[in-house]
């Protein structure tokens, strides 16, 4: 398991609390789908290896965007 899998791990128990982490997951799932694509039609006999990988990776960024917990407004405690 990565280390920001272990991150997102011990973020689920205070979702709001880190926020930016989950953003960043969601982020980086992102660029590594578009990385993966681009690398699919480069490396024919892959293709459909690093697309299948670039629709996964693209369901868990968006995921994580839906899901993740709406800014709290007011003051910090």
């Amino acid at each position: 398991m990565s280390r920001l899998g272990i991150f997102l791990l011990v973020a689920v128990r205070n979702p709001s609390a880190h926020r930016s982490l989950i953003a960043f997951a969601a982020w980086s799932s992102f660029a590594h789908a578009v990385v993966m694509s681009l690398l699919g039609f480069e490396i024919t006999s892959e293709r459909v290896g690093f697309l299948i990988g670039s629709a996964v990776l693209l369901v868990i960024g968006v995921t994580l965007i839906v899901l993740a917990p709406e800014e709290q407004s007011g003051q910090r405690a």
